[in-house]
């Protein structure tokens, strides 16, 4: 006899089984994240979880049903909870941030993924976890779990965020940096240390001075990695070029379990965008949900920008073929000219997009 659990990870109908789930808490973590709390009722047994698993939602966007699915960060024995950063408009990361309440009934899947090796526990290791962003939510229960399947097992995380208003699960990295197995080395874009390897964009050099600091040689290492598409190819790059190359096993958000082909709506395409920076010429796929800015930052670009909000237009570009959606600059009396747009207020609006910045 087959399992309801079993049943629910088949992927033929391309549907996973839904169970009933209360929302029990929302509590925001920073400016644009939340921390969300279910509660399954009867179906708890269930949402027992390996480290990097994930659930998926059933969320109603705008006139139809759309799959989403999110990392679960709690630890074992509490109640399963999802950390949701803000990152589009009009997608189940918004629904989160500014429509769920408590109380509120939701459709989940019972947790999947497969991100992490049992195996690993059993010999003592040293697990490496690079993060940046909302990349922390495959890797908090990651930690947590080496910190306690093994009294040996040593945990190190370089986490990359803009700002410190940015770092989410902050109070969890908190409580478990109590251990002396645990580090977290963050790497905050504003420059708030005034270290320098903790300042700015992480780039390949600040990386292999951060691994000559961190890793080490008297037992086995693992590497974890989840972010943006840029600073995934860093990570990826840099430890491979190590005398002893680190093993790291990659966490996609693009790769989402579930595709409803019903999902028409926000989120569910990309376009090819040409940039022009400076004359150096690059070619990015950039998603419907995103602003050209966010696009470039994942794909490694360096595009100028004091803000993200249209104030300081740095980000103003000049639309040589395509179409955008979006708004325009938030300051009365500060128009941009005809023709440009600001990359940060901009989303895709055709297949092909062409931009140049001077």
């Amino acid at each position: 006899m087959v399992s309801s659990e079993n049943r629910s990870h088949k992927k033929d109908s391309g549907r996973p089984e839904m169970v009933g789930c209360t929302v029990e808490n929302v509590r925001r973590m920073t400016p644009t994240s939340v921390l969300v709390t279910l509660n399954p009722g009867e179906h708890l047994p269930r949402f027992s979880h390996k480290p990097g698993q994930r659930v998926t939602f059933c969320l109603e966007l705008g006139d139809a049903p759309a799959y989403r699915s999110y990392n679960l960060v709690n630890s074992p024995g509490e109640l399963p909870c999802i950390a949701v950063k803000n990152v589009a408009t009009g997608g189940g990361a918004e629904f989160f941030n500014e429509n769920v309440e408590a109380g509120d009934s939701v459709r989940v899947s019972i947790p999947d993924g497969d991100i992490y090796d049992l195996a690993t526990d059993h010999t003592a290791h040293h697990i490496m976890l690079f993060a940046a962003g909302s990349g922390i939510t495959p890797l908090i229960s990651i930690a947590n779990h080496a910190l306690t399947a093994r009294p040996d097992h040593k945990v190190t995380l370089i986490y990359a965020n803009s700002s410190a208003r940015d770092i989410m699960m902050q109070s969890k990295l908190e409580e478990m940096a109590q251990s002396n197995r645990f580090e977290v080395f963050h790497v905050l874009g504003d420059g708030a240390t005034g270290e320098d390897l903790s300042t700015g964009r992480l780039d390949g050099t600040k990386l292999q001075h951060l691994l000559g600091q961190f890793r080490r040689d008297d037992i086995p290492e693992m590497g974890f990695l989840s972010g943006p598409a840029g600073f995934m190819e860093l990570v990826l790059e840099v430890t491979q070029q190590q005398e002893k190359p680190l093993p790291v096993v990659p966490y996609s958000f693009q790769r989402q379990p579930y595709l409803n082909p019903e999902n028409h709506g926000h989120g569910s395409g990309t376009s090819t965008v040409q940039l022009s920076v400076n004359g150096l010429i690059r070619e990015i796929k950039a998603p419907w949900h995103q602003t050209l800015l966010k696009s470039a930052d994942a794909a490694g670009i360096a595009m100028p920008a004091n803000c993200r909000s249209g104030i300081c237009h740095r980000c103003k570009a000049r639309l040589v073929a395509g179409h955008t959606t979006g708004g325009s600059s938030p300051i009365p009396g500060k128009k941009v000219p005809e023709g440009w747009i600001l990359c940060c207020q901009q989303r895709p609006g055709s297949d092909r997009i062409e931009i140049e910045m001077d």
